[in-house]
């Protein structure tokens, strides 16, 4: 009897381990995500803005495409296109702090995540032009997701009827 206890203990003790360790890998990805998205918008502030073109321009190392592109298309001033790339990374970040977890959604949940996907990156869109700049360099599973979004596939649970 001891010994089936011993057993019953240990079995309970490595499944309360591996909740532990998951529980602690969301809280920093959590985590994380939250800083990211905090610096972004702090850098994106009027001041920081003209602080990150000084910069840029003191060491020559070129503008982002996005930001070329918003300059030549939308008319904007340097510091705004800078601000637009620094909200454009905020949002990325609160996305790629979803997308992970994407299943833990509720159906609406989850239906209202892809419609902003589909809406801020979607062909015509200016967030399609941040996109497309980051896509290169972006994490696989992410841009596999984010494409699946904006070619229309139905991403949503199949255990749950259509129109639920």
């Amino acid at each position: 009897m001891g010994a089936v206890a011993v057993f019953v203990t240990l079995g309970y003790l490595a499944v309360q381990v591996r909740h532990a360790r998951q529980e602690t890998r969301r809280v920093l990805r959590q985590g994380r995500g939250e800083a990211l998205r905090q610096l972004f918008e702090w850098s994106g502030e009027p001041g920081m803005t003209g602080i990150r073109a000084k910069m840029d321009d003191a060491f020559e190392l070129g503008e982002h495409p996005f930001v070329v592109a918003i300059l030549e298309r939308a008319g904007l001033t340097h510091q705004e296109a800078l601000r637009a790339l620094w909200l454009s990374n905020a949002f990325w970040e609160y996305r790629a702090q979803i997308i992970p977890a994407v299943d833990e959604l509720s159906v609406i949940e989850r239906h209202g995540f892809d419609h902003s996907i589909a809406g801020s990156y979607g062909r015509g869109s200016w967030g399609s032009l941040f996109y497309e700049a980051l896509k290169p360099i972006a994490h696989p599973d992410m841009v596999r997701y984010i494409d699946n979004v904006l070619a229309g596939v139905e991403l949503r649970d199949p255990t749950v009827p259509h129109g639920a």
